[in-house]
């Protein structure tokens, strides 16, 4: 893999795989609901939708039909951190993708019917993340963790954010956050290196930068407990403690923990909580990983008559799991994650999506060989050592979206732990 940086900032890294037919490209964007503020919450993901709603020269339908007439893929998404836009093509069609891209994202129409009408778009999505019940507990969960930073507030904004929102944020917005110091263009596959450096240069190498680097403020996490009533049939739990950053060098670490812990079919949650004890139809644990923060979260659903045994054998679990993790549960871990990881290698956008989150967020990017034999190297120690102090489980914090108990029964449970 090699990386070019351009004399504005804007770094291209270039994944060549000569023996493919097609490409897969994404320019990635340090723009993300952690960089808004309170009255622009929802910004950059209505940049996203607004993208897709006309240039100068083009109108939407014009954006859909250049897309299909490559035959290829475009589309895009907001995460806290980043937006990205990608796509997927024939070698042949990457000039006009890419062009297209640029069009996109450097002279984006912003017509002001078009914005009222993505308004209500959004807002049904909105209304379709709440409806699920799962994705509710999350935001919530996150709300409640870092009330205090806007790595706390959900992506897509609230009614009163999107309801406001005006081309002239939207451009005050996208002067400050889509810059060359915050931006990466990512290719993958079978491409002409001259040919896409050119291009690359062509479309912004004059992009002026705005002396405004991707970087963050690590915010302190707060212990709660959240009950959100809802009518569904079942009750969703998630509970949480603080992580580990993304650049931390004890990440493959925690990864494996998690992964023993309730991450695989034959994990120890999954084993006993839903296998033995039929407790559950899911559950998790999974490790969030953000610029300066981290939550590692246990979440699982469940009858509201069951919660409470769940819940506490979930604590007992995760008290007792770092000092009685095994090498064999281990290596199991390290098989399961050094084949995922080498499958997804093998895919072009798999790849491509790697290489733009780290550079963009790290500021660097791992070999592929580099990256297995870190993932082999991890030692049971290690893995005890960071699961020891990761989950201490006094300071679990709970969000509960369905038919909760009593704040106190919880609080009972989880200072037990």
């Amino acid at each position: 893999m090699e990386c070019i940086t351009l004399d504005n900032g804007l770094r291209i890294c270039l994944d060549s795989r000569p023996y493919l037919r097609s490409c897969s490209l994404g320019l990635y964007v340090g723009s993300g609901s952690r960089f808004e503020t309170p009255q622009t919450l929802g910004v950059s993901h209505c940049i996203e939708h607004m993208l897709f709603k006309g240039t100068d020269t083009l109108s939407a339908r014009d954006i859909a039909e250049i897309t299909d007439d490559t035959g290829g893929t475009l589309n895009a998404y907001t995460t806290k951190e980043y937006t990205c836009i990608y796509a997927r093509v024939l070698t042949a069609q990457i000039r006009t993708i890419l062009s297209l891209i640029a069009e996109m994202t450097l002279h984006p129409a912003l017509r002001e019917d078009e914005l009222q009408t993505e308004k209500d778009v959004i807002l049904e999505e909105k209304d379709s993340y709440e409806d699920s019940s799962e994705d509710l507990c999350m935001d919530c969960f996150y709300e409640s963790f870092w009330p205090q930073d806007m790595l706390g507030k959900n992506i897509v904004g609230s009614e009163e954010t999107i309801r406001a929102m005006t081309k002239e944020t939207i451009r005050r917005h996208m002067e400050q956050f889509y810059v060359p110091e915050r931006m990466v263009l990512v290719f993958s596959g079978a491409f002409d290196r001259d040919s896409v450096l050119q291009q690359c240069r062509a479309h912004f190498g004059a992009l002026r930068a705005a002396n405004n680097p991707l970087r963050a403020a690590s915010p302190q996490p707060e212990r709660f407990i959240r009950l959100i009533p809802k009518e569904v049939q079942q009750t969703i739990l998630t509970l949480g403690l603080p992580g580990l950053p993304i650049d931390d060098p004890r990440m493959h670490a925690c990864s494996y923990a998690c992964s023993i812990l309730g991450g695989a079919g034959s994990s120890r949650l999954f084993q006993r909580i839903r296998e033995e004890l039929g407790l559950v139809y899911s559950i998790d644990a999974f490790h969030a990983a953000y610029l300066g923060a981290g939550a590692l979260c246990v979440s699982m659903g469940l009858s509201a008559q069951k919660q409470q045994t769940a819940l506490r054998e979930v604590v007992r679990l995760c008290r007792e799991f770092p000092q009685t993790l095994t090498q064999k549960e281990l290596d199991r871990a390290k098989m399961q994650a050094v084949a995922a990881v080498s499958m997804s290698l093998e895919s072009p956008g798999s790849s491509a999506s790697r290489i733009g989150r780290n550079m963009l967020l790290r500021g660097k990017v791992q070999s592929e060989e580099e990256l297995l034999q870190n993932l082999q190297d991890v030692t049971l120690d290690e893995v005890r050592a960071v699961a020891a102090q990761l989950l201490q489980t006094e300071r679990f914090s709970l969000c509960v979206v369905g038919r909760p108990d009593t704040q106190q029964t919880y609080r009972d449970i989880l200072d037990a732990g």
